[in-house]
């Protein structure tokens, strides 16, 4: 069996990479020049690339697109949902209404279809004002707004597509929930699950959570849940679960719930259907062993065990001057000897690595105590160099 994976950042490297480690041949589909140090890189090229692939191969595809795409529709050796499940994330609406219908805890809602709507509608709630765009928008789908105004304003032009490039339609208005988040994700095939170890990502940009959202600036774990809150939690897994079977599909890969805890309850925000990132890069490291079997066996239907984590794992993220809104490329990267790097917006140029998104790499930090991940990682960051190099100073503080 050889291990297809299909994108090009570092939670796709990190997949690759633990593979790689179990001696498994991996390739990457477009993959990036770190990658290739893990594998061999391919160009994609959508259903004619995924049919190309031997029945009896492994094909894992890292983010969302594919999935919504329809790449477990073309091939039965996909691990991942099929599109119409892939609904879950690909549209907030659908996954609310599912949520709706099998009574699985949410935030209340209401869908505005129009302008006109949005103005009625965002009456049944109070500020801050939660607006969410139906559609994929690359993390940047959802307003959070103190005035009525403003977010009647700013959700209208979300659904005449005046307000992010390509992404128009229907919105979701949540109510806004108090309270902590946190992300659970899990390894699926039908009903069964296990739920992989819990991490913690930093999403703005500077530190003590200021700045911009980002895709994610870094991470650490395991972070440590009491069982009680486990238990609803495997509960709101359950329950979805079983939904997708009642119409009709049975789920194979990856479910990510993004949640709140609002007065010790656990609230499913929102859905994803493959790994997070920053954070599959902390969970591979933990235990790539364990997880390079946990996906096998839930991908052929057998005994899925839980991943045990080896210490803690750090990972802090460098980006590029001016991410997420317009980061710098093109700026030539030297790399220390030592150390676990996972590769993101990376290209290579006449021989040599330079920047190619905002995202560029992810140090990575291991330790008996997550003091000790955290002064790796960091330690590991400092030595890297680019121009315009930034991070955060305070992942895993």
């Amino acid at each position: 069996m050889r291990v297809h994976v299909l994108g090009s950042g570092g939670r796709e490297h990190a997949i690759g990479w633990a593979f790689s480690r179990q001696d498994y041949e991996v390739h990457f589909y477009p993959g990036n020049a770190g990658t290739k140090r893990d594998g061999t890189n391919h160009p994609y090229e959508g259903e004619k690339t995924i049919r190309s692939i031997p029945d009896e191969d492994i094909i894992i595809p890292g983010s969302e697109e594919y999935l919504v795409e329809g790449v477990a529709n073309w091939s039965s050796n996909v691990f991942g949902p099929v599109k119409e499940v892939a609904k879950l994330e690909g549209s907030k609406v659908f996954a609310k209404r599912f949520m709706e219908k099998y009574s699985i805890r949410t935030a209340r809602f209401e869908v505005a279809e129009t302008p006109e709507e949005l103005k009625e509608k965002i009456k049944k709630f109070s500020p801050p004002y939660v607006i969410k765009a139906d559609g994929l928008a690359r993390g940047k789908g959802v307003l959070i707004l103190d005035s009525e105004e403003e977010a009647i304003e700013k959700g209208s032009k979300l659904i005449t597509g005046e307000l992010i490039k390509g992404v128009k339609g229907p919105v979701v208005i949540d109510e806004y929930l108090e309270g902590e988040e946190l992300s659970a994700m899990a390894i699926v095939n039908g009903r069964d699950f296990v739920i992989l170890p819990f991490v913690r990502d930093y999403k703005r940009l500077l530190d003590n959570d200021r700045g911009p959202n980002t895709g994610g600036m870094g991470s650490w774990g395991p972070v440590n849940v009491p069982q009680e809150t486990i238990s609803k939690i495997e509960e709101l897994f359950d329950k979805t679960l079983w939904g997708v079977e009642k119409e009709g599909y049975t789920y194979r890969g990856f479910l990510y719930l993004g949640l709140m805890l609002h007065n010790g309850e656990p609230y499913i925000l929102e859905y994803n259907v493959r790994l997070g990132d920053p954070e599959t890069e902390v969970i591979v490291v933990l235990n790539p062993e364990a997880f390079v079997n946990a996906v096998l066996e839930g991908y052929k239907g057998g005994k899925m065990e839980a991943i045990k984590p080896n210490g803690f794992a750090v990972d802090v993220v460098l980006a590029s001057r001016g991410y997420p809104d317009n980061p710098e490329k093109g700026k030539e990267i030297t790399l220390p000897e030592d150390g676990l790097i996972f590769f993101a917006g990376v290209a290579e140029k006449d021989g040599k690595l330079i920047t190619a998104g905002g995202r560029v790499l992810h140090c990575m930090g291991t330790g008996v105590t997550r003091e000790e991940a955290r002064r790796k990682a960091y330690e590991l960051a400092e030595k890297v160099q680019f121009e315009g190099k930034t991070y955060r100073r305070d992942i895993a503080s």
